[in-house]
């Protein structure tokens, strides 16, 4: 039997984990109601809050554990209950004391909720939710918190929902681009995790060629090295799409190749007339990004910019994007 748009995003979105979950939620939310606003972890934190809307009467927390973490769903069932009833008590404005419950202030909250307006749902949305164990617990902490807090910025009446992806994904209708979005986060995981494992096996004519940059602009040698370990991390995010293009879809890695023969021809063109190596690392990015965005980008937007920059760490690597030391001429 054929599964329905909603079924394959369901199935797609529980595979998320961390930041991508997070994310995707904020999209699909964010898709389907105008007034959805996302909230920052920065300067200090994000208050227990990952976004609200109407205004902020509606407050949605999110939490995308990796999956490996837990090995029974009772160990998963204790990990969402004290993830969210922590959340909750942030919104509260509540820490446990012992036993008790006591007020603690979350001054993040009025620099970023409306003032005046109070929460009024809190939809706590999760990447696993097939256990009704962690109903019972959240919602009579629920009730506790309300008779312990001041109520500074929840309502006393206020709704709390737990969702999982099934919820989600029937919460709105799933389109073409949904499933299409959700995918290249799934594959923007993967890729992620399989470069994490990867060694840059010879990295010995990028390494000097860093050095020289260093020799070249001393004042500028810290941020030189901090240039080379994002190359190389996106080094390794390139290697991995390669990878896994050519592992599952042998007519897309075909397209990533003949992208690389533009970009050589074009970095070749640069590095022609530019004696500069910012230049050529600035120019070269550009050329790569372009290039494949037009081939690739429809497909793998989310990862485009990334597999850009390890290209050119590539291209640095295997010295078709080079320099030498500029000669020091005596003053005398």
């Amino acid at each position: 039997m054929k599964r329905s748009p909603a079924d394959t995003y369901a199935l797609i979105i529980a595979e998320l984990v961390g930041n991508e979950f997070q994310l995707e939620i904020s999209a699909r939310v964010g898709a389907n109601i105008l007034s959805f606003q996302t909230v920052p972890a920065s300067p200090q934190g994000d208050a227990g809050l990952d976004g609200f809307s109407h205004a902020g009467a509606q407050a949605y927390c999110c939490y995308g554990p990796e999956h490996h973490t837990y090995k029974t769903n009772k160990q998963r069932e204790k990990a969402l209950i004290k993830k969210f009833c922590g959340d909750l008590r942030k919104l509260f404005e509540l820490e446990t004391k012992g036993k008790n419950l006591i007020h603690k202030d979350n001054p993040e909250l009025p620099t970023i909720l409306p003032k005046g307006q109070k929460i009024r749902r809190i939809k706590l949305i999760a990447n696993w939710f097939e256990s009704h164990r962690v109903i019972g617990p959240i919602l009579t902490a629920v009730a506790e918190y309300k008779n312990a807090s001041a109520l500074n910025f929840v309502a006393a009446d206020v709704d709390v929902i737990i969702a999982g992806p099934t919820e989600i994904a029937n919460d709105y209708p799933v389109d073409e681009l949904t499933l299409a979005r959700a995918q290249q986060r799934t594959f923007l995981q993967k890729i992620v995790a399989s470069a994490g494992a990867l060694t840059i096996t010879d990295p010995k004519d990028f390494d000097s060629k860093m050095q020289t940059l260093r020799e070249m602009q001393p004042e500028q040698a810290d941020n030189i090295t901090a240039l080379a370990e994002s190359l190389r991390a996106d080094w390794r995010m390139s290697l991995a799409f390669e990878r896994e293009l050519g592992d599952a879809l042998p007519a897309l890695h075909e397209t990533l190749e003949v992208a690389r023969t533009q970009i050589i021809t074009r970095v070749r063109i640069l590095t022609i007339g530019a004696a500069d190596p910012a230049v050529h690392i600035s120019g070269a990015t550009t050329i790569a990004g372009e290039i494949l965005e037009k081939d690739l980008g429809k497909q793998y937007g989310l990862i485009i910019g990334s597999v850009a920059t390890g290209e050119v760490a590539r291209l640095i690597g295997e010295c078709t994007l080079g320099w030498k030391k500029r000669p020091v001429h005596d003053a005398t």
